[in-house]
């Protein structure tokens, strides 16, 4: 089982609607519904629960009494010997379990999309005859939760107190607390298993309503799952949660769910959650009611569920008591939680091409309180998930100036065509030009070069239900080495489209992320696929030393040549820094010196180039003057006239640039 989830899920554009419709008593909805889940997703919803309050701490009750026939109901508490801190005291008050299975076990892509936890319980405030609170050392809005392969709880406080009566003074006080644990869910190995739950905080013994009336204790807690697979068909999944005081002279609630379109032909499958306390096993007169193809509400009967008894203290999952807890008992004395699929023989209920749906609370003796209902309905909708980018020549890095190649599939793996479907971008400013190779038919595109917009547009009926996949193959050219040198250092690069399209028979807008990758039950990551680009790298064209210079000091032309030179970089007709050296004069000889020049240059990723060195060397020229000790005869093969001789000197030969020797004297 993974953990992370990659899904497709298509977010519907219609606000769904809370109507309320009937006559009835403002303290009948204590705190409206609202949506607190409405997606499309390729899956459904289950979930489980537990009671927390009963006639045993550890037993089954299987009796057929209503709550409010005892005095003396206890907590639930399974791990009565559970002591964290080890000093010989249970650490939880209360505990039940309840186990969590594969609800597609033949679905090896199967993974939880969404868990929501809510506890609820009547906590009616002490009164004068019961001066001690319930639990003086517990929030009520506080919650221990134990997950599977876990042996400790985790303390939790409520994301959301969807009703507290206590601040009303309302019957029984009833509190309905809410927290989101998707994320304590998908980091488990395995999310399958015992899910335990502590510490929720209820009346026990007895309880007497702010109206005298002998209502009884109850509480409990539930875990509601949004799955999903690749592999499962589209459902629109609404889920509401708020609190509805349901009584024979208050009801007729109605709560209407939108932004779905049932398939146009065919049976339609709706499955419906919903979460409630105070409804008894002895007390009929208590419906739930839906809204049928011909306007009229009718009553809705479930397995273990009659029509005229829905909210019966059962915890029921599709066809029968769900007694895969602990412990597991069949009447939870005031607790209601259940998932079944709706009875719509020759779809009289909700039919094809439906786009709501209303569900009505009445009743006409007992009284229940409703914190949640949710529908799960079978869409009909396009469906491109996933996109893949996938490049099929070159490679990252790439180096600048290269071309790359990268094609993606588009095949509709829906129940409805596809129309109005574009593919768009915005390439990063790192491309340079984009080229189409041979786009198949039905395929053409517009490549914006002011906005860089690059759009794919297909064709209506081309990627209709049954149709081949598009391929779609394009290449990208890199911007050159001098846009990396000079303009820009951004070395990397993401590219990503979003598709957008809408379907024949469910005309919402839709859109799809493209994935860089898919996981091994295709499921595409949303993510970009990036790019990454080599550094170009200057180099001098000049060898080392080729630019020095020696001059002789009387050689002014040529020293101003040798300062004019100037090497060069093998890029883009880059001009490098020049730091001119000064004149350094030799010590031994004063017309002697040499001049230092370097050249750097720093690029726009800040990478400054090896110095090239040039030196330039100036000579002293001047003839030399030589005083010559007495007597010395030397042999000169220069002309004497080219010497500058001090001292009596004494020629012996006509002309010493003969080669003759010369007597020095």
């Amino acid at each position: 089982m993974k953990k992370a989830i990659n899904h497709k899920l298509l977010k519907t554009t219609l606000l769904t609607l809370i109507l309320l419709a009937g006559s009835f008593g403002s303290a009948q909805v204590l705190n409206p519904f609202t949506p607190r889940f409405n997606e499309t997703v390729n899956g459904d919803v289950t979930m489980i629960a537990n009671n927390m309050v009963s006639r045993t701490a550890t037993q089954a009750y299987n009796g057929s009494a209503g709550n409010h026939d005892f005095n003396n109901n206890v907590y639930v508490d399974i791990d009565g010997l559970y002591d964290v801190d080890n000093d010989n005291i249970d650490d939880t008050f209360n505990s039940s379990s309840a186990n969590f299975n594969n609800p597609a076990p033949l679905n090896e892509c199967l993974t939880v999309y969404k868990a929501y936890l809510y506890w609820a319980a009547a906590d009616k405030e002490p009164t004068s005859d019961l001066n001690s609170e319930n639990q003086p050392n517990w929030n009520f809005n506080d919650v221990m939760l134990m997950l599977p392969g876990e042996s400790q709880y985790t303390t939790l406080s409520a994301d959301e107190i969807i009703y507290r009566g206590r601040d009303f003074h309302i019957n029984n006080d009833p509190y309905i607390c809410y927290k989101d644990i998707t994320d304590l869910v998908s980091n488990l190995t395995n999310p399958y298993g015992t899910y335990q739950v502590a510490n929720v905080e209820a009346k026990i013994g007895s309880l007497i309503g702010h109206s005298d009336a002998i209502i009884g204790t109850s509480g409990g807690w539930q875990i509601v799952f949004v799955y999903e697979s690749p592999q499962l068909p589209s459902k629109n999944i609404s889920l509401f949660d708020g609190y509805s005081n349901v009584t024979s002279l208050q009801n007729n609630f109605d709560i209407t769910f939108g932004g779905f379109q049932t398939v146009p032909t065919g049976n339609v499958n709706t499955n419906i959650v919903i979460g409630s306390l105070e409804g008894d096993r002895d007390l009929a007169g208590d419906q739930l009611q839906i809204q049928n193809t011909n306007g009229d509400f009718v009553s809705i009967a479930a397995p273990q569920r009659t029509s005229n008894n829905f909210f019966n203290s059962r915890i029921t999952i599709d066809n029968s008591d769900f007694l895969d807890r602990n412990p597991a008992s069949q009447n939870t004395l005031g607790f209601d939680a259940a998932v079944f699929n709706l009875d719509n023989p020759g779809n009289t209920i909700i039919d094809n091409n439906q786009t709501s749906a209303t569900i009505r609370l009445t009743s006409n003796q007992e009284t229940y309180g409703l914190f949640l209902v949710g529908l799960s309905v079978d869409v009909w909708a396009p469906d491109l998930d996933p996109i893949e980018i996938i490049m099929d020549s070159g490679a990252t890095p790439a180096d600048a100036g290269s071309a790359l190649g990268f094609s993606f599939n588009v095949f509709n793996k829906g129940n409805d065509d596809a129309l109005n479907l574009s593919i768009s971008t915005t390439l990063p400013p790192q491309i340079a030009d984009v080229n189409m190779v041979n786009l198949p038919a039905g395929v053409t595109y517009n490549f914006d070069t002011t906005t860089r917009l690059l759009e794919f547009f297909i064709a209506d009926g081309f990627v209709d239900v049954g149709d081949p996949a598009l391929n779609v193959n394009f290449d990208v050219v890199i911007q050159d080495e001098c846009y990396f040198l000079v303009d820009d250092c951004d070395l990397s690069f993401e590219l990503q489209f979003s598709a957008t399209y809408n379907g024949i028979q469910n005309p919402n807008n839709q859109s799809t992320l493209s994935s860089a990758s898919l996981d091994e039950c295709g499921i595409g990551n949303k993510l970009p696929l990036v790019i990454d680009i080599n550094q170009p790298v200057l180099s001098w064209t000049n060898s080392v030393g080729e630019l020095d210079r020696v001059l002789a000091c009387s050689d002014v032309d040529g020293l101003n040549d040798a300062q004019a030179l100037e090497p060069t970089l093998d890029k883009c007709n880059l001009i490098p820094v020049k730091t001119s050296g000064t004149f350094v004069p030799d010590p031994n000889c004063p017309n002697t010196a040499t001049y230092t020049n370097t050249w750097t240059f720093t690029d726009a990723c800040g990478t400054t180039i090896q110095e090239y060195v040039q030196t330039i060397t100036v000579e002293d020229n001047t003839a030399p003057t030589f005083t010559v000790p007495a007597d010395i005869t030397v042999e000169c093969d220069v002309d004497v006239n080219d010497l500058s001789i001090t001292g009596d000197v004494t020629d012996e030969a006509d002309n010493c640039s003969t080669g003759l020797e010369a007597t020095f004297a």
